[in-house]
């Protein structure tokens, strides 16, 4: 999440978080539910209180090491979810008030399973927890962000979903949340809550049935009325959700990049430069400029994502609203969507799998979800929730139904940088912007090694 605390954790703490241990790992008798709340700079350990083993220790290191998922038979009766399961985060401030609401809800739900749990710093996060998986030990499961998703594969600290008892979860979740725990097509997460662009709009200078469907109708209104201008942070992230809907296309399934394959990517580059061109408009690489005029309302749309309804709203008020991004010639417009989610330990034994699987369908279900937003006012990924309190929030969630998980692909380290540059020549009339397009594609793929 993008404004957890970030608070680095001393040597002799990431020491213990490392530290494996043989102690007694039986069910708690009695179990009760145990949160972390961690202080300013600090992480908190929550300890069983029956044998004082720290979280995240292993009931064998060697059972884990050879562990695979129990699978019920047809005519078994399911266990009991009763025992003891660790988790690790990072979420702090309203997050971890959310986490909190969500956790007091497992324990009503599921009376026998105490959830034992750790802050750790953002920073040390994956660090941490890849070596502890890697030595036998670590939490049971870890909330984090997809985008370290390549690393834990890599790394195979993350348990593959796709052969566990999931029965109709995966279609709670908003597509392109669920996509976005894959690697490689297998699914190793399930998803918490998501973030993405979509279309501010100042309800003082235009009504929700005026709004533009299209691309070429936003350009319309501009060139009618300066005053409903848009304001677009020129960067490929903000900016994004054209290509496709202009018919463009980044990679294709071998992590090749074809911007230049059809004209969807080049036609999408003119519509800006003609953007850019009409007064009222502004494409621009200085954000906070965009952000300020947007508050004093100097122009109608602008396009961002929830981290700053806050910051909006206390500008605009009631007159401050979201839709869906406007659709180009060839489909809707499809931002990318980055998530976070729940990821289990490959190393933990069987019984702990399942049980951390249980809370992990539970951390996604509706009711946490809507935790999320009440509290943490995050955007759920389980897509039943219904958000009547926050018309803001719910517009980011419409869009969600048109939406792509950010490319999680090696591939996209080279994008960044050449994609930026293709935005920034292309406004800049640097070159025809054909050329832009095909010059980009090739440095991408010299870059890559294709």
């Amino acid at each position: 999440m993008k404004e957890i605390w970030i608070k680095r954790l001393g040597a002799a703490l990431v020491g213990l978080l490392l530290m494996t241990a043989c102690g007694d790992s039986s069910p708690t008798p009695t179990p009760v539910l145990v949160q972390a709340t961690p202080g300013e700079g600090q992480a908190t350990v929550v300890a069983n209180a029956q044998d004082g083993a720290p979280a995240g220790t292993p009931s064998s290191a060697q059972e884990a090491a050879t562990a695979t998922p129990a699978q019920p038979t047809a005519t078994s009766t399911p266990a009991p979810i009763a025992g003891t399961v660790t988790l690790w985060h990072s979420w702090a401030g309203a997050d971890g008030d959310a986490l909190n609401a969500m956790l007091d809800a497992a324990a009503q739900r599921y009376p026998e399973l105490t959830v034992q749990t750790l802050f750790v710093a953002y920073d040390d996060l994956v660090q941490a927890y890849v070596s502890a998986v890697q030595n036998g030990g670590g939490p049971d499961l870890i909330l984090a962000p997809n985008q370290w998703l390549g690393d834990l594969v890599q790394a195979q600290a993350v348990l593959a979903l796709d052969e566990q008892q999931l029965g109709s979860a995966l279609d709670e979740f908003w597509p392109a949340t669920r996509d976005s725990m894959r690697w490689q097509g297998a699914l190793y997460g399930l998803p918490t809550n998501f973030e993405l662009v979509s279309l501010y709009y100042n309800q003082s200078y235009i009504e929700p049935h005026a709004m533009p469907a299209t691309t070429d109708e936003l350009l319309t209104l501009v060139q009618t009325n300066p005053l409903l201008g848009i304001g677009l942070y020129n960067s490929l992230y903000q900016l994004y959700w054209g290509i496709p809907a202009y018919g463009g296309q980044l990679f294709d399934d071998n992590g090749v990049a074809v911007l230049d394959q059809s004209s969807g990517t080049a036609d999408y580059l003119n519509w800006l430069v003609a953007m850019n061109e009409t007064p009222g408009n502004f494409v621009d690489s200085d954000y906070g400029m965009l952000l300020e005029r947007f508050k004093k309302g100097e122009f109608t749309f602008f396009v961002d994502g929830p981290w700053s309804i806050d910051e909006l709203r206390g500008a605009l008020g009631e007159n401050l609203a979201v839709a869906q991004l406007p659709a180009g010639p060839t489909g809707p417009a499809l931002p990318w969507l980055s998530a976070d989610g729940v990821f289990l330990n490959p190393a933990s034994a069987a019984q702990q799998q399942r049980l951390a699987l249980a809370l992990a369908l539970h951390l996604t279900n509706v009711e946490s979800g809507a935790a999320l937003a009440q509290i943490a006012h995050r955007l759920p990924a389980n897509k039943q929730v219904v958000i009547d309190d926050d018309p803001l929030l719910a517009g980011f969630m419409r869009q969600a139904e048109f939406a792509a998980p950010m490319p999680l692909i090696p591939e996209m380290n080279e994008v960044w940088g050449y994609g930026g540059d293709m935005l920034v020549k292309a406004l800049n009339g640097v070159a025809e912007v054909n050329e832009v397009v095909q010059e980009t594609t090739t440095l991408i793929n010299e870059a890559n090694g294709k």
